[in-house]
């Protein structure tokens, strides 16, 4: 059995797409959360930034993730929020 995977997100809006984002974030994660293989989807707001988020996911194994990143919510989003933001990052990580 494979240990589980935690995914930080790390999202900045451009200003001008910081409403546009955070109203598009509630349905991805509300979605995300029935999935299975979800553990944990949270999303927490930067205390620096008003354009900034930070998503916490955890899921059960590897593939669980890769489902997810082919799910209709998820691809929506995507599409949907192509040039709103001003940086991500995206780190994978597994306990050691």
């Amino acid at each position: 059995m494979s240990s589980p995977i935690t995914v930080i997100a790390e999202l900045e809006a451009k200003p001008e797409f910081t409403a546009e984002c955070r109203a598009a974030l509630s349905p991805l994660i509300a979605a995300t959360l029935q999935e299975p293989g979800c553990l944990r989807y949270q999303l927490h707001q930067s205390l620096e930034s008003p354009h900034g988020w930070m998503l916490y996911e955890e899921w059960e194994s590897e593939s669980a993730l890769l489902a997810h990143q082919q799910q209709p919510h998820f691809l929506a989003f995507v599409a949907s929020s192509q040039g709103w933001f001003a940086s991500t990052s995206v780190r994978r990580y597994q306990l050691a």
